[in-house]
Formats: structure tokens, C-alpha cells, sequence
């Protein structure tokens, strides 16, 4: 059976992903050949069955589009009035009316799979480590030959994971460069593509934002992810660093609008003081710094223990300890000798003898208690080493992962 790929290696493979970063990412469109059943096991047919059958989902989530228009939701979806009130009413799929559609040339599209699916979250995970960009992974599905959207450009890049089936897509160079979303789409699209063809079974497209596509069923069941990098701009990096400048008064003072010709000229200038001011060579870094600390990671639950006030498990065996920190961090070693660690929002300070059993989870992510002790060079009690595992879990920095039981 064919490994259920989990990293931006897994999918990229047997291309280099070195090669990629430095010289696709953010430069220019890319196909890449795979092979039949590369992605098969990230997202089956029946997994696709159950999700729809087991989870309330409603538009704009999952939706239904044929020859670039939406169909009305009221159309496959019940709406049930919840009894409590001010509650959101409830939904259910009708699946006969929704399967028509599907059969009259409907394409199926569900936004954030990767909140639905481990083998796509744990995979979108790994993206989002390797990129340091926020990852929301998109599952499309069709029949027949509608396109479920026009010709149109994204603003962000895409990965297309082709899982199952076969589409023919058309792919365009820009037409303004580097557009962010909100732009206008009114202008048209190149009249030639810079490629046009097959994508099949385990075959892999990476499109830069702004790029004109446009994808072609044909006929035959097909089923792709559409893996959405969300990565930061220079109109991003200005908001944040014009948010910074709130420590000046200069910048919290009004605006001189009744003001004369002089008022106006002293204020712009304050302004431009206190943005020199704050200017400084490494604030890109900082910038970065701050995104990277702030990402959230994917929810991981470790019920029942972690809600109760020894949150691990009485025994030591089971389970394991899982890294939840988003993106790469560096630590941070203050005068006073101890670890401050940023994540997920969150900042944690630890005493300079956790820094193995932190260096052990950042490199393996999961860890068992066992291995977290004999990586500490049993320097650390293990009554202290479960105190600092708790401490981990309640800072949101860890998860424990409960070993399923054998079927």
C-alpha cells in the first residue's frame, strides 16, 4: 500500500524541495509527474463519504458550483430551527438532491478539509513548518465536463494534488503582477497558456497568486486537493509595522483637518520622524519573529486526562507527547539562565535543564516519556519530568497523543 504522504518532501518528491523553495516558490508556475496512487491514501472515496455524512456543513463551507456559478444551498441542504433560542439553525445534507446535482455536472467544493481529515491536517501541518505560512487545504470533486469556475487568479498560491481521476487544466502568466485579494478581476486573461494539459492521477501543479487558471473535467470521476499558501505581503508588513507606531503621540494625534497650510506640513513631518524613528534594518526579522509566534496550531485533545488537574495519564506507558508549536521558533535564553519559549501566542519560561527534553520534542515532535527522559540524560527526576510535561500541555505548547487500541 502506498505511504500516506505527511510533508512538502512526501508530495514534491522526486523533485527536490530545496530546489523548489529557491527557485518555483513564488516565481513561477511548475507541473510536477508523479505516479498513480501517490495521494490516494491523504483522502479515499469512502473517507470523502463519511465526511459528508458525518459533519453539519453548510455554504459558503460547502458549496456547489456548474459552468462557474453557484447553485442555491436550499437546493441539497435542510435547514432545521434550533430550540435554543438565538442558536444557529441546524443542517443536513440531503444527500439524494445533493448526488443529483453532482450527476446534471455539479462540482463539489468543501473549504478547510484539513480541519476534517487527520492524513490532510497532519500534511498541511508540515506545509505550513516548511513554508512558514498559514495552510488551508480545499477539496474539489466533479463528474462530468463543467468547470466548476471560470478562467480566473487566486490571490495566494496553490498546490493541486490530483487524487484521484483526470482534469485538463489551462494555466496562464499574470497579468498584474503580484495581486492581492480585493484587486480587480475585470481585466482579461492572456490569450496563450504557458501550459496546457493532463493532470492525473498523483501529478502535482504549483500556481503562484495572480497566475489565470482554469480546470476541465472530463467526464470520469476526479477528486483533487487544492492546497491554499497564504504568505505574508508588503501591505501585510506595513499594517504591522504602522500598529507599532501607536507609541508615538506623534502618530495617536489627531490629523489636522481644520489646520493651516503650516499645522499640516508639522504634522506630516512628526509623522515621518516617528516612522524613522522606528525604522530599523532588522524589522523584517522581527516581523517574521512576531508571525511565527503567533500561529496557532491545529487542535490536538488528549480527553480524558488533560482536563483534569494532573492532566497525564497515572501511567507512564500509552501515550506520547506531541510538539504543537506551528512554525520553527528560536528560543530565547534570558540573563537569569532560563528558556523563554513563544508559540502559539502564548510565552512560557522554563529552567535551562528543560532545554533537551524541548530540543527532543522540536526535532522528533512526538515523543514518548521514556525517550523524553533518557534525552534529558536522566538528569531530570521523572516525578519532574511529568510536572514539566503538564506544564507544557497547560501552556499550550504540547499535546498528549493516547495510542489507539489495536482492532
Amino acid at each position: 500500500m502506498q505511504k500516506t504522504p505527511k510533508t512538502l518532501t512526501d508530495i514534491l518528491e522526486p523533485a527536490s524541495t530545496e530546489e523548489f523553495l529557491r527557485h518555483d516558490l513564488g516565481r513561477g508556475f511548475r507541473y510536477f509527474r508523479g505516479h498513480a496512487g501517490k495521494f490516494t491514501s491523504l483522502l479515499t472515496w469512502p473517507d470523502l463519504n463519511d465526511i459528508l455524512a458525518l459533519h453539519q456543513l453548510d455554504t459558503p463551507r460547502l458549496r456547489l458550483a456548474r459552468d462557474g456559478k453557484p447553485i442555491p444551498a436550499e437546493s441539497f441542504i435542510s435547514y432545521h430551527p434550533a430550540r435554543r433560542p438565538h442558536a444557529p439553525a441546524g443542517t443536513r445534507l440531503r444527500s439524494t438532491e445533493l448526488t443529483q446535482h453532482l450527476q446534471q455536472g455539479a462540482t463539489l467544493i468543501l473549504d478547510a478539509v484539513d480541519e476534517l481529515h487527520a492524513p490532510v491536517r497532519d500534511l498541511a501541518a508540515d506545509i505550513e513548518k516548511a513554508l512558514r505560512a498559514r495552510i488551508q487545504v480545499n477539496l474539489y470533486v466533479g463528474w462530468r465536463t463543467s468547470p466548476g469556475f471560470d478562467l480566473h487568479w487566486d490571490g495566494h498560491d496553490v498546490l493541486i494534488l490530483q487524487i484521484s481521476g483526470r482534469k485538463n487544466w489551462k494555466v496562464y502568466p499574470m497579468t498584474r503582477e503580484h495581486p492581492v485579494e480585493g484587486d480587480s478581476k475585470k481585466e482579461a486573461p492572456p490569450d496563450t497558456p504557458v501550459w496546457e494539459g493532463l493532470l492525473e492521477d498523483g501529478d502535482l501543479l504549483y500556481i503562484p497568486r495572480g497566475w489565470w487558471h482554469v480546470a476541465v473535467p472530463l467526464d470520469e470521476p476526479t477528486l483533487h486537493l487544492t492546497v491554499g499558501i497564504h504568505r505574508a505581503t508588503g501591505l501585510d508588513f506595513m499594517s504591522w509595522f504602522a500598529n507599532r507606531l501607536r507609541a508615538s503621540t506623534y502618530v495617536r494625534d489627531d490629523v489636522p483637518r481644520l489646520g493651516t497650510a503650516s499645522d499640516k506640513e508639522a504634522y506630516l513631518q512628526r509623522l515621518r520622524s516617528a516612522w524613522e524613528e522606528a525604522w530599523n534594518p532588522g524589522l523584517l526579522e522581527e516581523y517574521f519573529s512576531t508571525l511565527d509566534a503567533q500561529a496557532r496550531s491545529r487542535p490536538h485533545f488528549g480527553l480524558p486526562w488533560t482536563a483534569q488537574t494532573s492532566v497525564l495519564p497515572p501511567e507512564d506507558e500509552g501515550w506520547a507527547v506531541k510538539y504543537l508549536v506551528a512554525r520553527p521558533i528560536e528560543w530565547h535564553r534570558n540573563g537569569e539562565g532560563t528558556i523563554v519559549v513563544r508559540g502559539n501566542g502564548k510565552e512560557a519560561t522554563f529552567a535551562a535543564a528543560a532545554g533537551p527534553v524541548l530540543e527532543a520534542l522540536r526535532t522528533h515532535q512526538t515523543c514518548s516519556l521514556a525517550e523524553l527522559h533518557q534525552n534529558s540524560s536522566e538528569a531530570i527526576p521523572a516525578a519532574t519530568l511529568r510536572v514539566f510535561v503538564a506544564e507544557l500541555v497547560n501552556a499550550g505548547l504540547a499535546a498528549i497523543v493516547l495510542d489507539r487500541p489495536s482492532q
